[in-house]
């Protein structure tokens, strides 16, 4: 039996006589409806969109949560407790004389994100530190604050859960 699928809702119309195509052209919603011999054609075609081409908002979301994951295993991997700048230094990879004293130039995640702007990883931290992955300490005047990863960090890095957080900018 043949059916008319609104893709946009996935509301569909059993169709009983073919003459009855034009009268159904349009969903409610406004979209324009398609003609399927059999629902298994619209399903098989869905399923294989599906799994085939994944969209933008997974694609950034995974991108994202690679980006976060690097800057939580960068965090856990230092021997020492950092502020954000001194994090700035190990994520850049800069040769600045505390990386070299404390070895951090040989661990795995050492200038693992070199090519952004401190600009753009400061804000990834500040919005790591707004959803509850890294958490600020503010020890005083002269030492300043240090980071730490959170418990949900930690879980998060552990994890393969992924997360939009905003940091591709979208139009």
């Amino acid at each position: 039996m043949p059916f008319m699928i609104c893709k946009n809702c996935d509301v569909y119309y059993e169709i009983a006589d073919k003459n009855l195509v034009e009268d159904i052209k349009t969903c409610q919603c406004g979209t324009k409806m398609n003609y399927y011999e059999k629902l298994e054609d619209y399903l098989n075609l869905k399923l294989q969109k599906s799994v085939s081409e994944p969209s933008i908002e997974k694609l950034t979301s995974d991108y994202e949560s690679a980006l976060s994951r690097m800057i939580l295993m960068s965090l856990k991997q230092v021997p020492v407790q950092l502020g954000i700048k001194r994090l700035m230094l190990v994520l850049k990879g800069s040769s600045s004389p505390f990386i070299f004293k404390y070895k951090i130039n040989q661990l795995e995640t050492y200038g693992i994100l070199n090519n952004f702007s401190e600009e753009d990883l400061r804000y990834m931290v500040d919005v790591l530190i707004e959803r509850g992955f890294i958490e600020s300490e503010y020890l005083s005047q002269y030492e300043g604050s240090t980071l730490k990863c959170t418990v949900e960090g930690q879980e998060f890095l552990n994890g393969t859960e992924t997360i939009s957080l905003g940091f591709v900018k979208r139009n």
